[in-house]
């Protein structure tokens, strides 16, 4: 693979990700009857999609890694804003950003990884799938033994409630909003739309097939109605319209904040505390997620 086509599957991988979980997840309902809802793992970052009507403590039965990583995750968070040089001075500030935490949390990953089991029959792993769900999920017996009818009477009650239509007009403020409060600068690229495009669909759809292009027509009409190109090429890639540079038509000041700005942290780093005193607070600078949603439903930024 050629260096300009590795560096185009890096930079697109996120899209990509984005349409692969999307596609999955349709198949998967259409054939089988189901539906998708939004999960609120970690209160102020991204809702994930699931199946509608797994019951939380069968979730949480397959989320034993996920346990595993955030306890390991605390860990590190007490190494890192604990650390300090050989001066005896804090080696960080004791705000963790998010960027900080998204390396730590890659870290805490690896450092758990569990060695990879010998192949088994799928019959097998099902067997002791179902059995290990009754013995240690706290989840019914009955829930488990009839999962596929209970998730279906989930599914015929969201599509009772919700109609899986994609309104393109609402969905590039959306999304044009959402990107332009999470990243950084307000700053971004085509790619960055698309992958924004494909999980406004997944939430709106909920399992739902869509039209082809459909994505592609969300973030036409974004870029269009509200986004500013402000690219400066210096080379031939950044004349390409994948790799033009928008921001958007409003400014970060005209958006609603949710929470008070955090002050920003003395760039002096200071002596270490006394071992006696009480230990300074720890701090997790806010995250984007919760402002780029309301954004995206705030009169500011809808089309007149």
């Amino acid at each position: 693979m050629g260096l300009d086509h590795a560096t185009a599957l890096h930079e697109n991988t996120v899209a990509a990700s984005a349409l692969y979980n999307e596609l999955v997840a349709a198949e998967v309902c259409e054939a089988l009857g189901l539906a998708t809802e939004p999960r609120t793992v970690t209160p102020g970052r991204r809702p994930v999609m699931e199946i509608a009507g797994v019951p939380h403590e069968l979730i949480r039965w397959t989320s034993r890694r996920s346990d595993q990583i955030t306890a390991c995750l605390a860990e590190l968070d007490d190494e890192h804003v604990t650390a300090v040089d050989d001066d005896g001075e804090p080696k960080f500030l004791l705000v963790i950003s998010e960027q900080a935490r998204a390396t730590l949390s890659q870290i805490a990953a690896r450092k758990i990884r569990p060695p990879k089991r010998k192949t088994q029959p799928l019959a097998q792993l099902r067997a002791w799938w179902k059995a290990s769900a009754i013995l240690t999920s706290w989840a019914a017996v009955g829930v488990i033994n009839s999962f596929h009818e209970h998730a279906r009477a989930a599914a015929a009650a969201i599509r009772a409630r919700v109609t899986a239509v994609a309104d393109v007009a609402l969905a590039a403020v959306d999304v044009t909003a959402t990107v332009f409060v999470m990243n950084d600068g307000g700053r971004f690229h085509r790619r960055h739309l698309l992958a924004e495009a494909r999980r406004h669909l997944a939430l709106v759809l909920r399992g739902r097939r869509r039209d082809p292009g459909l994505d592609d027509q969300i973030v036409a009409t974004a870029i269009t109605t509200h986004c500013l190109d402000i690219s400066e090429p210096k080379t031939a890639r950044g004349l390409e319209p994948g790799y033009r540079l928008y921001t958007a038509r409003w400014a970060l000041s005209d958006l609603p904040a949710r929470r008070p700005p955090t002050p920003a942290p003395d760039p002096d780093r200071q002596p270490p505390a006394d071992p006696g005193a009480p230990a300074a607070p720890r701090h997790r600078l806010p995250l984007n997620y919760e402002r780029a949603a309301l954004a995206g439903s705030s009169p500011t930024v809808m089309p007149g």
